[in-house]
């Protein structure tokens, strides 16, 4: 029997973990990536950037970090090469086309309106089911180097993997004749100062004065190697939201904490030459964005109508998965569950329940997700109830979800992606 094609989009965390488990199931799996590495956003941080989790939640299940990697929050450098230790271990390098940007994808099989009839995924629950009829997709790749250059691919199946943080870097909107046109500075988004060398980034900073838009992860780590590489003779700026700011109380608790870590570091020489929550900034040099990646709108109103069960399948889209897309406390431990369980599905493990079933059991999910992260929920987010979620893949795989030797570690000890080694 032939082996069923696999198509893998992205060449992250989620995509490696992807891979690795369809060849365990016998599958040919080929990967997709724009980009002439692996490691997704790994393969393009800045020089200051650490993992914001502790190493021993940050890891595939099936490969430890390294003896020689002793910190509990290790840099992008050591990240990066445990991501690839991953990828040459289990020979994910020869199913990777490197430099093919995945321009388009269309299902070639039953109609639309037929699928909407459907009251099973994919007509009877199976991977590749399709109401008894074949369907497939077909992959349009385009030549990173070369944008003349396009292949199409046929495969059975196709796992998105793209993530949250990859696409087109998205540059706040100005009124018109006072945006970016009138500015004689230089603009940069957080992305493209990401993907600059050490060197390059450190000599585009040094001597200039800084506006960092935005407070994400990436604002935070740019502002701060502004202010390493400059110091009070050039402050650097950051502007952001303040609509759901803390109250001034949960601020003060941490004042003490703040201050010492200034005062440790020398971060000012005056307290007269620091500004605190200023409205208006002078003419700065440069502008660097964190806003993060530009969406279609209407096609996210689109995806948030509906109910997305398990955290990576669309009830009316047949052979789709999508991998890495939904936020955890370590998304490299909840892709690696979430891989696990698409692979176990694709090898015929076990079917899905009717779309109705699946609807239903959605709407229970995101009622526990709501009571436990309440003001913050957000659909497509495991955050902090993992565990939770591991039980149910574990359940639909059929698999023990208590991972502990003992009623004592079962109880007491946290859980953690080594608990999940060697599931089948």
């Amino acid at each position: 029997m032939e082996k069923k094609r696999v198509g893998i989009i992205g060449a992250g965390v989620s995509g490696l973990a992807a891979c690795k488990h369809a060849i365990d199931k016998g599958f040919r799996p080929v990967v997709f990536e724009a980009e002439p590495t692996i490691g997704g956003v790994w393969g393009r941080t800045i020089e200051s950037t650490k993992l914001q989790a502790p190493a021993s939640a940050y890891r595939f299940s099936d490969l430890p970090w390294p003896r020689n990697v002793t910190e509990t929050y290790p840099n992008h450098e050591q990240v990066m090469e445990y991501i690839l230790s991953y990828a040459r271990q289990f020979g994910l390098f020869q199913h990777i086309k490197f430099d093919s940007k995945v321009v388009g994808i269309e299902f070639v099989g039953p109609s639309e309106e037929e699928i909407m009839g459907w009251e099973s995924w994919a007509g009877n629950g199976e991977a590749f089911g399709c109401g008894g009829t074949k369907g497939t997709w077909l992959i349009t790749t385009q030549n990173s180097k070369h944008e003349d250059s396009k292949q199409i691919f046929e495969v059975d199946f196709v796992i998105l993997c793209i993530g949250r943080f990859s696409g087109v870097p998205n540059v706040p909107k100005f009124p018109a004749k006072n945006g970016l046109e009138v500015f004689e500075g230089k603009v940069l988004h957080s992305m493209d100062y990401s993907s600059m060398s050490n060197a390059d980034a450190a000599e585009l900073i040094r001597g200039k004065r800084v506006v960092v838009v935005g407070s994400g992860k990436s604002a935070y780590d740019i502002a701060a190697e502004c202010a390493k590489a400059n110091g009070v003779e050039c402050p650097c700026t950051m502007i952001y939201r303040t609509k759901h700011c803390k109250g001034l109380e949960e601020h003060v608790r941490h004042l003490c904490i703040t201050l010492d870590e200034l005062r440790k570091h020398r971060f000012y020489a005056k307290r007269s030459k620091c500004y605190f929550g200023q409205d208006k900034v002078e003419y700065l040099g440069h502008i660097i964005s964190s806003e993060g990646v530009a969406t279609d709108p209407s096609k996210i109103e689109a995806m948030t109508r509906w109910p997305i069960p398990r955290e990576w399948i669309h009830p009316r889209i047949p052979q789709l998965a999508i991998i890495g897309y939904s936020e955890s406390l370590t998304n490299i431990y909840a892709a690696e569950m979430m891989s696990r369980w698409v692979s176990h599905f694709l090898g015929g493990r076990f079917r899905l329940p009717s779309v109705r079933c699946m609807e239903k059991d959605e709407a229970e999910w995101e009622k526990y997700k709501k009571r436990y992260n309440m003001k913050y929920f957000r659909r497509s987010c495991v955050s902090t109830v993992n565990i939770w979620y591991n039980d149910l893949l574990c359940r639909d795989m059929g698999c023990d979800r208590k991972r502990k030797k003992g009623w004592f570690a079962e109880w007491f000890e946290p859980y953690g992606p080594a608990d999940y080694a060697g599931l089948h």
